[in-house]
């Protein structure tokens, strides 16, 4: 290949073309690809296709060197691998125990924006009550009033007392704020044997539910790795993450906060899942390729971790529907204060991704789970 060479694609045989085309990497590239502009790896090297259908190559894929720009620069936890290496359609590593996890951009930017800051920068990356203000006011779209990201009890998530949980909320501030970002379970969090305890990011594992959120919380600082915390998200992460879901223009926001239907596992949705595992009643089955299943409206069917591209947003899977996935955020109630966000599988698409409902402290049910960060 010569770098520099141009030449065109008609846009609607575009996905058919791109999926047979011999050197394609399908797993450093964009699949499935449903936005333009993006990029994949052919025979090793960046190939740009931008909004007119026009290709770029740019130069060689380096597996080792994280992609970076001035508004994010992702960092590579010790032990772990590139997957795919792409900003703009969402970068992907699997760690040194086989988890795997996105990275979610929050811009550098944003914090240098009058519409945002209010005419003041932060004046450092400690200056954590300006940084998590400008945070809101990036991702006021998916916020709610008197929800919000406080010490409640110890109970509740294991943090001794509000000052616990301050240095863990300001540590996760000062590495988004220095990075651009965080990384996110690609996953929801399961595990490979119905009984196990061990909690894994990995596709076509049972999901982890019925468990507290102090549970959860608690299996989430495990998947600690390369020097780098683990944790339940707060609140705020889990806005950020949709506001780049808009900004990528991967969803809408009224897909995000109106009707997620067309990529979620909800009662009211429909589609065909052609691989990993559902639960219907008690009995979990297997999903065959050559015998795909039809989750039809109105069936309430749990599905394996990563079960169908459908479902898969930037490359992170399952977060509208399937299981309600626990935050640190405080709800308004103090007799129910778990926050929870996504919506799961009983429920119809009006929950959608944004949604918060609450949930007790001791009231572990089989719609509820929980995915982590990592920063």
């Amino acid at each position: 290949m010569k770098f520099g060479i141009r030449w065109r694609i008609r846009y609607r045989d575009f996905k058919k073309n791109l999926n047979c085309t011999e050197g394609i990497d399908k797993e450093k590239s964009n699949f499935p690809v449903e936005n333009l502009p993006t990029t994949v790896v052919v025979d090793d090297c960046l190939a740009t296709i931008d909004r007119k259908g026009q290709v770029t190559i740019d130069g060689k894929f380096d597996e080792l060197t994280m992609q970076s720009t001035t508004d994010t620069t992702p960092f590579l936890p010790e032990g772990a691998t590139i997957i795919r290496n792409n900003p703009q359609s969402g970068i992907v590593i699997q760690d040194q125990n086989e988890n795997e996890w996105v990275w979610v951009e929050v811009p550098k930017s944003i914090y240098n924006n009058t519409t945002y800051n209010g005419g003041t920068a932060p004046t450092s990356s400690e200056d954590y009550t300006k940084i998590e203000s400008i945070m809101q006011k990036y991702a006021k779209d998916y916020r709610l009033s008197s929800w919000e990201d406080i010490f409640f009890n110890t109970e509740q998530h294991g943090f001794e007392d509000s000052t616990e949980y301050i240095n863990h909320k300001n540590t996760m501030l000062k590495s988004v704020f220095e990075n651009g970002g965080f990384y996110v379970g690609r996953y929801e969090v399961g595990k490979s044997e119905k009984l196990s305890t061990t909690p894994l990011v990995q596709k076509d594992r049972y999901p982890y539910n019925g468990v507290t959120s102090l549970q959860a919380q608690e299996k989430a600082t495990e998947l600690a790795t390369g020097g780098k915390k683990a944790s339940l998200m707060f609140g705020i992460q889990w806005d950020l993450m949709l506001k780049y879901m808009e900004e990528k223009g991967a969803k809408t926001r009224e897909e995000l906060t109106t009707s997620s239907e067309s990529f979620g596992n909800y009662k009211n949705a429909s589609f065909i899942v052609k691989r990993g595992l559902y639960k219907e009643g008690e009995t979990w089955h297997e999903i065959l390729a050559t015998n795909p299943y039809m989750k039809s409206i109105s069936k309430e069917i749990l599905l394996s971790t990563g079960s169908s591209n459908r479902n898969c947003v930037l490359g992170i899977y399952d977060l509208a529907g399937n299981v309600a996935e626990y935050t640190l955020e405080k709800s308004w109630s103090y007799g129910s204060p778990c926050s929870l966000r996504g919506g799961h599988y009983r429920k119809d698409s009006a929950t959608t991704i944004s949604i918060r409902e609450i949930n007790g402290m001791f009231n572990p049910i089989m719609q509820i789970g929980f995915r982590p960060v990592l920063w």
